[in-house]
């Protein structure tokens, strides 16, 4: 104990001396544990706290003294040695020195913790010892904590300080044993032994400018130890500032994070290993918070989405991804079956599920869903797989589609069984009854009546055969394309021949509605076009009831448009969409009620595609149907100035002295009427349209044409407005009706107008023109008299000797007696060795040959046949393969012509013609005065030169198919009526492009130009007798028991069968009583006058049969 203390307990205690005073108190304090009294006892212990403090004082004190050489530290040390006053106690001025002493050293404490210092009057000896007692006890506490703390520290972190050079002037035992370096290697030595890695001398610069500045540096630090062995540490670097706000050094405190590096780096390796499988399994994966919100995407993913994470995270993956239905309604997430199962802590699969890209694409997808949960076992977002299976669901559908197709189609094929059933069974049940039924009765009249129905019935059946293979060759790709040249209006007059009897048999006005002059040539496949417009023309007949049919023809440049429109029956929408296909009618009752198979429309708009067009349709319930195409390069520009300057009449507009007066007698005839109007526009001719029932005729005389409808009713009216001389101002050229033009003289007989020019429907362009005005110089006959005609034909064959070959019994019969109809005399074989020895013996002008036949060919027995001495005879094919590997095989062998089975009658004898007259010569011409005969002899004079026919094929050699000698041959070879050689004048044009094919056309033409003069040598070389009688016995007896039959049943079929017999007799050379009265029943018909009419044809039928 310091002896300035011992000194003054002895004067404060009244001790005799210091070692007195110092045992005394020693006393007093080792007493403290026996004391009762608690404060006495807490006295002696704090102030033996207190004099230890005092005791630390004096000696701190007597530090400082100890240098200092004033007078007054050897006064307080005199005074402190004066021994006590007398009274035993110490002097004031003693304890005001030790009371500044307690101050001084307790605001040294209080200074030292930043706290403030005490007050001045605090003075007495007791709150200062108290005072010092807690300061004390409060300094030992944070010394302990201090030491704990440093002792943490030490176990956790490296601390290490360093001058201002970097050189180590301490280090703790941490970073000893982590850089495996002892303290004597380090202290002393600069810190770059200690290797740090990862900053380079740019980043240290800038470390020391900032520290320098007093700022503290954080970072990470990678070093290795004296081993090697890499550590990673997190790094603080305090500055240490002394009171000038100078840097004296750096303290660096350092935490090992080796294995939190090691740990991220196994934690990044897998998370590499595991984005590697996500970015290769090649299904799109994300990853969403209890929230929804996103937080991870992987490649795929995002190439589906079309969104990247960055983008994504800011959104509900289900509000920018599966908010839409596949129809594009919104899906909400209370909705969402993926938030369904999730919420429920259920994996979610589905196929049915539709995501939205951020593009908008709408795309369907199969997806997993698997919850997450967090350490509760809560849902706490999921984890989905997907995919795009666009693909698969289009395949789904295409599958889906050709099921029901397939199903659709076995629905067809049932119906089309069904219908063909019914459709083969009738005429075949009609063909074997009526068979039977002839072959049991001797009546000749009754079996005329049954074979007659057994026709028609065959007819149906083969048109039934020809449909389903038709069909089937446009199925199978077999049906090609065939350009050349044809005329419009030829192509109008045919459809008309076929459809016109058939329009009145039901009260139907056909019409034709020519946008465009009908006299055109045009290029392309004139038999598809015929046949799709067949085909549509005879659909609008069969299902209308009533009003009109009309075909509408137009031009778009150089494309033709055709429409077909009727008034009919209409289909409804549900049958639309199924029209087009096979063997399917719009209903299964049409089939029953109005006939069919289903193909027609089916093969229609295949052909109409081959020619690169687009068959289209519009149609309402009831009111009708309109049948629209269009073929593209079909007007043959080149073509037409031909057609334009040897057809069409020069027009004097100036012939017409007042406007065309049109008179439109019934509403029937208003579409008619209309199609007049536009017609006489196209034309240029001024008309002028009246009503008779309502407008009043011009005073002034004007030619006027007048359309009448079918009603005889509407015929008599208008007679007898004629009689009460209502028409007297007008020049009558025309009538323009539905009905024919022999019935509508007859009608008009009773007024003597029946040499008024009739125009029956439909009418074009050509019509109109041709009889409004009429070319006088024109002398072409018409197809029933010229070089190809029935008659002269029938002349030309008569007594021929033909060798007809078949192995079909049937149809050896059928094909003999056309021959013997034709006045030829027939030798039949049915086989080929039949026919080889007939062939040795027997001279023939013609040899008909099947080319398949039991154990020898046709093929072979044509060969064999024309390798025989002197054999000069032509040999004509039956076949039914109409394959061009089959007509080439047939041309090889030496036949001249291929016939398709089943021919008619017209084909086979015409075939023959032009084949069997094997010279050419006029040796035997007889002088006649006929005009049309001496054409005939001009025409061969003109062109059996031998010189002119190789001008002729040099020409066109050249390609010079508008040479004017090439036109005059056409124009000659039209008047004269020598339709081979036409035809085949007129392909020519079209073939100029395809060298082979115009090759072929010129050889065609050559053989055509040929063949007309052979025709025409043999045509007058006949002899002028010749027995009218007995040609009409021939051509008309069967038919004429056919018609009787059918008027005896009441048959509507009554009317065209007349008709047709009418037309066959009535090219006779001469008018006679048989045509007379085939006319006369004719004109009974047509006003439903069965009776009479068949009166007529029964007096005829005697007559013939008893001559």
């Amino acid at each position: 104990m310091n002896s300035l203390l011992i000194k003054q307990i002895k004067a404060a205690f009244s001790c005799e001396n210091n070692e007195e005073g110092e045992l005394w108190l020693d006393d007093i304090l080792n007493k403290t544990s026996l004391l009762d009294n608690h404060d006495a006892s807490r006295l002696t212990t704090g102030l033996s706290a207190l004099l230890a403090s005092i005791d630390n004082t004096y000696r701190q004190h007597g530090l400082e003294a100890e240098g200092k050489t004033t007078s007054g530290g050897y006064a307080r040390q005199n005074n402190m040695d004066r021994p006590p006053v007398a009274q035993g106690q110490t002097s004031p001025q003693e304890l005001a020195a030790i009371t500044d002493n307690l101050v001084q050293s307790v605001n040294t404490l209080l200074t030292a913790q930043a706290r403030p210092e005490i007050d001045d009057d605090i003075a007495s000896l007791t709150s200062l010892s108290t005072l010092v007692l807690d300061l004390i006890t409060e300094q030992q506490h944070k010394e302990n904590d201090m030491l704990i703390q440093r002792r943490a520290m030490d176990e956790h972190s490296i601390v290490v300080t360093l001058d201002l050079n970097g050189t180590i002037l301490s280090a703790n035992d941490k970073c000893c044993q982590l850089s495996e370096f002892t303290r004597g290697e380090l202290i002393g030595n600069n810190a770059d032994m200690l290797n740090v890695k990862n900053v380079p001398l740019p980043t240290r610069l800038a470390i020391l400018q900032s520290l320098f500045k007093g700022e503290i540096w954080h970072g990470e630090l990678q070093s290795v130890t004296k081993s090697g062995t890499p550590w990673f540490v997190f790094c603080t670097i305090v500055p240490n500032v002394n009171e000038q706000g100078r840097v004296e050094n750096l303290v660096v405190l350092c935490t090992d994070i080796s294995n939190q590096k090691r740990l991220e780096k196994r934690l990044e390796t897998g998370r590499q290993f595991y984005q590697s499988i996500t970015n290769s399994i090649g299904e799109g994966v994300y990853a969403v918070d209890a929230k929804g919100k996103t937080q991870f995407l992987n490649p795929e993913a995002s190439r589906l989405l079309g969104w990247e994470l960055a983008d994504l995270q800011s959104h509900r993956f289900h509000n920018a991804v599966h908010y839409q239905k596949e129809d594009g309604t919104l899906l909400s997430r209370d909705e969402c079956p993926v938030n369904h199962a999730i919420c429920k802590g259920k994996t979610y699969s589905s196929d049915e599920d539709f995501f939205t890209d951020k593009r908008g694409r709408i795309f369907p997808i199969s997806i997993v869903a698997v919850p997450l949960e967090d350490i509760h076992g809560e849902p706490n977002g999921h984890v989905g797989v997907f995919r795009d299976i666009s693909g698969r669901k289009g395949l789904e559908r295409q599958l889906q589609h050709a099921y029901k197709e397939a199903a659709n189609a076995n629905k067809a094929k049932g119906d089309f069984l069904a219908t063909m059933s019914h459709e083969i069974r009738t005429p075949m049940n009609a063909i074997i009854g009526l068979t039977h039924l002839a072959l049991e009765t001797d009546n000749y009249t009754q079996q005329q009546s049954y074979m007659t129905k057994v026709k028609g019935s065959a007819t149906s059946l083969l048109t039934l055969i020809n449909g389903i293979l038709d069909f089937s060759k446009v199925e199978a790709q077999q049906i090609e394309l065939h350009h050349a040249d044809f005329n419009l209006a030829d192509m109008m007059n045919k459809l008309a021949q076929v459809f016109q009897h058939k329009a009145r048999q039901k009260h139907l006005q056909l019409l034709f509605d020519m946008r465009l002059d009908t006299d055109v040539t045009c290029n392309g496949d004139s038999d598809k076009i015929y046949q799709v417009l067949v085909n549509l023309l005879g659909n609008a007949i069969k299902f209308t009831r009533h009003g009109f049919v009309k075909l509408t023809v137009s031009k778009e440049k150089d494309a033709l448009s055709f429409c077909v429109s009727d008034t009919g029956i209409g289909i409804d929408a549900d049958n639309k969409e199924k029209l087009f296909n096979a063997f399917v009618q719009a209903d299964a009752s049409i089939s029953r009620e109005y006939g069919g198979t289903g193909l027609g429309l089916a093969i229609s708009k295949r052909l109409v595609e081959l020619m690169h067009g687009e068959l289209e349709f519009t149609s309402e319930l009831g009111k009708g149907t309109q049948f629209c195409f269009a073929v593209p390069e079909l007007v043959h520009e080149t073509a037409n100035e031909i057609s334009r300057e040897k057809v069409k009449p020069a027009i004097p507009i100036s012939k017409l002295d007042h406007p065309l007066l049109c008179a439109n007698t019934s509403q029937d005839m208003d579409e008619a009427n209309n199609i007049l109007a536009h017609t006489l526009s196209r034309l240029s001719i001024p008309c002028t349209f009246v009503n008779p029932n309502t407008d009043a005729f011009p005073v002034t005389r004007h030619d006027a044409m007048v359309l009448l409808p079918a009603k005889p009713a509407e015929w008599q009216k208008f007679v007898n407005h004629i009689k009460l001389g209502e028409y007297e101002n007008l020049n009558l050229v025309c009538i323009v009706t539905p009905i024919d033009t022999e019935e509508a003289k007859r009608r008009l007989q009773s007024v003597k107008l029946n040499t008024l020019n009739i125009i029956e429907l439909p009418f074009t362009d050509v019509h109109i023109l041709r009889e409004l005005f009429p070319t006088s110089s024109s002398t072409s006959p018409t197809h029933a008299d010229g070089l190809e005609s029935k008659i002269w034909r029938k002349r030309r064959l008569a007594g021929k000797h033909a060798l007809l070959v078949d192995d079909d019994s049937i149809s050896l019969e059928i094909a003999q007696q056309i021959l013997l109809d034709a006045g030829l005399s027939v030798t039949t074989a049915t086989s080929g060795e039949q026919a080889l020895a007939l062939g040795n013996s027997n001279d023939f002008d013609v040899v008909l040959l099947d080319c398949i036949l039991p154990n020898m060919s046709g093929f072979t027995v044509a060969e064999e046949l024309n390798n025989l001495n002197g054999w000069h005879c032509p040999i004509i094919a039956l076949s039914a393969d109409g394959s061009s590997e089959n007509k080439q095989k047939a041309s090889s062998v030496g036949m001249c012509a291929h016939l398709l089975k089943p021919a008619s009658a017209a084909e086979i004898l015409h075939v023959i013609d032009i084949n069997i007259h094997t010279t050419a010569n006029l040796n035997n011409m007889h002088d006649s005065d006929d005009p049309y005969l001496t054409s005939l002899a001009e025409f061969y004079l003109n062109y059996g030169n031998a010189e002119l026919l190789a001008q002729l094929i040099n020409i066109m050699v050249e390609n010079d198919s508008k040479h004017d000698a090439i036109n005059s041959l056409l124009d000659d070879a039209r008047k004269i009526g020598a339709d081979t050689l036409v035809a085949a004048l007129e392909e020519l044009p079209s073939s100029l492009e395809n060298k082979a094919n115009y090759a072929h056309k010129i050889s065609n033409i050559s053989f055509a130009l040929d063949a007309t003069l052979r025709l025409i040598a043999h045509t007058l070389s006949l002899p002028k007798e010749y027995d009218e009688k007995e040609v009409e016995e021939t051509l008309s007896i069967s038919d004429l028991s056919a018609v009787i039959t059918s008027l005896e049943s009441y048959d509507a079929e009554a009317v065209s069968l007349l008709s047709a017999l009418y037309n066959k007799h009535a090219s006779s050379t001469s008018a006679s009583a048989s045509v007379h009265a085939l006319n006369h029943a004719r004109q009974l018909v047509s006003v439903y006058d069965y009776g009479r009419a068949l009166e007529e044809l029964l007096r005829l039928r005697d007559t013939l049969l008893n001559g």
